[in-house]
């Protein structure tokens, strides 16, 4: 069998995710498909109670290119792309959430950005990013806090939009993952403080987002939000 060079590796964190999943697998697939390179697919499961995992194990069975990762209990996203990453082989490692709130064709705007950067953002805020549908009124303004508070101000990150779960990466990076210990929201802040003390290249990319599935945390998780960045700050 001729050995296949994967260009492209697409990672899903999943966490029962059944309504969803196959369409984000068809969709994925099917955009980059039209790229003419080859493509592997890595869901991770993590820790899910519905029939996320038997549905891909489904798909898989007819496409090699598919395959998944089952975490054997819930631990958060930040586990769950760890793994997917550690998985991957592809020269460009892409990780998006599940209900494709971004869409997987906005990847196409990346490919000419990525060769002049380690790691590309995207962005609802950035100039020409577009929002279909809009999140509850109190979460874009806990996210704009957020921003303003955590992120610029007190981590000195110079980013409008840490939280969009649609980055991609060159895989030459990805030993960096093995020092993130972030397995909740925090992940995308600790994976973007490193890169940043690493004076890795990193660039906002506008994208087309919609408001998806509930994001899991709620405000009784503000203290423990608040100690991850503290740590994250300080170590």
């Amino acid at each position: 069998m001729r050995f296949m060079v994967i260009e492209y590796s697409v990672i899903i964190p999943a966490y029962n995710e059944e309504r969803t999943i196959e369409r984000a697998i068809r969709e994925i697939a099917g955009v980059f498909d039209d790229f003419g390179k080859p493509c592997e697919i890595i869901v991770v499961d993590d820790g899910s109670s519905d029939r996320t995992a038997e549905i891909v194990l489904r798909i898989a069975e007819s496409a090699a290119l598919v395959s998944l990762i089952r975490l054997t209990k819930n631990q958060g996203k930040g586990a769950a792309v760890r793994a997917g990453v550690e998985r991957s082989t592809g020269e460009i490692i892409l990780f998006l959430d599940a209900d494709l709130a971004t869409h997987p064709s906005e990847f196409k705007k990346f490919i000419p950005a990525l060769q002049e950067n380690d790691i590309l953002i995207g962005s609802r805020t950035a100039r020409g990013s577009v929002i279909n549908s809009r999140q509850p009124f109190y979460r874009v303004l806990l996210g704009k806090l957020f921003n303003k508070l955590a992120v610029r101000w007190y981590l000195k990150l110079p980013y409008n939009d840490t939280q969009c779960g649609f980055k991609a990466f060159h895989k030459k990076i990805k030993p960096m993952f093995n020092d993130i210990t972030s397995n909740g929201w925090a992940f995308d802040v600790e994976f973007l403080v490193r890169a940043k003390r690493e004076n890795l290249r990193i660039a906002e990319i506008p994208v087309q987002w919609s408001h998806g599935h509930e994001s899991r945390v709620r405000l009784r998780d503000a203290a423990r939000v608040a100690k991850e960045i503290y740590r994250i700050k300080n170590q």
